[in-house]
């Protein structure tokens, strides 16, 4: 039965499984120590171009930045027709830092504002 092992793996796998993979949840944890799970966040950007949430995501995380995009997951509820934009979350302590890599990279237009 090679579909019952493929979704075991994905399962198994699966990120929203966190007792599947504790370990990965530790690290995920461990790798920011001073910073608490719900600091306060920061929008950077809102868009519907899922094209630019990526490559500003990439962006960000060259740099050492964390970012999360929220609203992505409502496409389920949509469609996928590009109704609601998704918004680019960084930690209120990084915003600066952020903003100033993302204008110097030539998106500085894509920025909320302040």
């Amino acid at each position: 039965m090679p579909g019952a092992i493929a979704t075991t793996v994905a399962w198994d796998a699966s990120p929203c499984n966190r007792t599947a993979m504790p370990q990965l949840r530790q690290k995920a944890l461990a790798r920011s120590p001073g910073l608490a799970l719900h600091d306060r966040m920061y929008e950077l950007v809102r868009t519907n171009d899922l094209i630019l949430l990526g490559a500003l995501e990439a962006l960000l995380g060259a740099a050492d930045l964390d970012c999360m995009v929220a609203d992505q997951h409502i496409s389920a509820l949509e469609g996928m027709i590009g109704a609601f934009p998704r918004r680019l979350m960084v930690r209120e302590e990084d915003r600066k830092r952020a903003r100033a890599l993302l204008i110097e990279a030539g998106y500085g237009a894509e920025l909320r504002d302040e």
